[in-house]
């Protein structure tokens, strides 16, 4: 596996994972609300507490909620995982630009020339040189020793 190609994937997709997190939140409010009681009739229950012939449909709500909810809950973990890994990774001495140069350059995809000017760097070889550290350092803590015996 090619670590630092899934790490700059993890950051390129940081946008999208937010997007999606809503785009779920919308969709399991969406099904929570058709498989809610449909009038007085719906109250008419058989024994299994769910309304006759309606077994298979509200089945099938519960699974993709089920899926829904573990989705959104483990893309919520991710992004907090990343979040807290690029605060991290700033705070170590030589450092502190890392999370600022992986989030501009991969979450807001911003050119690499401002990016250099933003941070005070006159050279393009050295933005290169900076985020190839900080995608580097990035991936051995996100991946962890899986990472480090590939090095």
């Amino acid at each position: 596996m090619n670590y630092i190609k899934e790490a700059e994937n993890y950051l390129y997709y940081y946008a999208d994972m937010h997007r999606s997190l809503e785009r779920m939140e919308h969709e399991i409010c969406k099904l929570v609300s058709q498989a809610g009681p449909r009038g007085i009739k719906s109250a008419v229950l058989d024994e299994t507490g769910i309304k006759a012939g309606h077994q298979d449909e509200t089945m099938n709500i519960l699974f993709r909620l089920q899926i829904l909810t573990e989705n959104k809950e483990e893309t919520k973990r991710e992004l907090e995982k990343i979040d807290k890994i690029l605060d991290e990774i700033s705070r170590d001495p030589g450092c502190e630009l890392y999370g600022l140069v992986l989030r501009k350059w991969y979450i807001e995809q911003r050119p690499k020339e401002e990016i250099a000017a933003e941070i005070g760097y006159s050279s393009r070889q050295s933005i290169y040189s900076l985020q190839a550290k900080a995608i580097r350092k990035f991936a051995v803590q996100f991946f962890g020793i899986r990472m480090v015996e590939d090095l």
